[in-house]
């Protein structure tokens, strides 16, 4: 139980002390490892063009699931993963020397996984005011995934790890979004008289979520059978911060932070672009059009990525993100994301054909590459569409 009259970063501590997120052992981690997006699609939107990752901060790792996750793709990286909970960091690194056995012995992991570099699991508070001081200023990729929705004050651990972070590396933010299902559940299960703020895992409460599912179909799943653990922080804790993209893109600008895309984005404008009823939105940019994608249909959880805002002396350069595979032929160009599951298709003329091939090629689109097609009206269609759906993306040229 948690202990009443504490603060509530207090209350919130002492819940992931006594359940650690995403849980204790390999099973609970293997579980969780598929909620973050692809690496590849945080490396095109967030560093289109970059040299490999040499660096990544886990910035509330839990027990470690996404540090695994992470070595599994980045093999050569230093990956330190910071967690305020004592006992999860304690268990990270009880569940790592156990993987690292088993790797050694031939199971599990595979040959050769023995030898990959430790991650560093250490102690840490995202808002403290050291916190680049002790874990360094050149990471390369920061990934912060259903942490900042629990902190009272979200935009101090934005600004802390804004100092934590290399030129030109990217922040990875997975927050709750306004149609997160508990924003309705909480108010429900307090009706009944259940501490919404603490967490008994009693057989009343595991009834009450069982009716809940009953008339329910959304993505929290099966609510019933998840761990105490999720329930700990998912539904029932201290603090929420279950905001709509308008409010995190506010939160993140006050902290020097600029969205350069969101993992729904493509998907969503794929979907608005049947019979051109995605035009009545042109040409909001990409922040824009996903914030206001959202006021439409509001997301229970948001994957975004953010790069330091910066004072722009000019236009950006446009690079091809390398997330899409694409054929051209009798003057159409198709083109297919695996990360993303979209697929999309667009006519060009002969010349907007030679401009494609050209920065397919060249991969960072050369001088005049960029003026070529916004002379026309269509041409600046075409581009603000490529790069809302990660086709491109733009890269600070200083």
């Amino acid at each position: 139980m948690i202990t009443a009259g504490l603060s509530s970063v207090a209350r919130i501590k002492q819940g992931y002390e006594r359940f650690p997120y995403p849980g204790t052992d390999r099973r609970a981690l293997a579980k969780s490892s598929g909620s973050m997006p692809a690496l590849a699609w945080m490396q095109a939107i967030g560093r289109p063009g970059g040299a490999p990752i040499r660096r990544v901060l886990v910035a509330g790792c839990g027990t470690g699931a996404e540090a695994f996750g992470l070595r599994e793709n980045l093999p050569k990286a230093e990956i330190v993963a910071v967690d305020f909970s004592p006992r999860s960091i304690a268990v990270a690194r009880r569940l790592q020397r156990e993987m690292a056995a088993a790797a050694g012995s031939g199971a599990g992991a595979g040959a050769g996984a023995g030898a990959r570099k430790p991650i560093t699991f250490l102690v840490g508070d995202l808002t403290d005011a050291r916190l680049a001081e002790k874990l360094g200023d050149d990471f390369d990729l920061i990934t912060c995934h259903g942490v900042v929705s629990y902190i009272p004050q979200p935009g101090r651990a934005l600004k802390k790890m804004a100092g934590c972070l290399a030129k030109g590396g990217a922040l990875y933010l997975g927050v709750n979004g306004a149609g997160h299902p508990a924003t309705a559940l909480r108010p429900w299960l307090a009706k009944f008289g259940v501490a919404v703020d603490s967490l008994r895992d009693e057989r009343r409460v595991r009834d009450l979520l069982r009716l809940w599912d009953a008339l329910h179909d959304d993505d929290l799943g099966e609510l019933a059978t998840m761990p105490a653990s999720y329930l700990a922080s998912d539904v029932c804790g201290a603090w929420f911060n279950n905001w709509s993209l308008a409010q995190w893109r506010a939160e993140a600008r006050r902290s020097g932070w600029e969205v350069a895309g969101t993992a729904i984005l493509p998907a969503a404008l794929r979907l608005a672009m049947e019979d051109d009823r995605h035009v009545p939105l042109y040409p909001a940019g990409v922040a824009e059009l996903a914030e206001r994608l959202d006021d439409v249909r509001p997301a229970g959880f948001h994957r975004i990525m953010m790069r330091r805002a910066v004072r722009r002396g000019g236009e950006p350069s446009v690079r091809w993100t390398g997330l899409y595979t694409v054929r051209v032929k009798a003057g159409v160009a198709r083109f297919f994301a695996g990360a993303l599951s979209v697929r999309f298709e667009t006519k060009l003329t002969t010349r907007e054909a030679a401009l494609l091939g050209i920065l397919l090629e060249e991969k960072m689109a050369p001088t005049g590459w960029v003026e070529a097609w916004i002379r026309s009206e269509s041409g600046r269609r075409r581009l603000w569409e490529w790069a809302a759906l990660g086709v491109v993306a733009g890269v600070d040229s200083d």
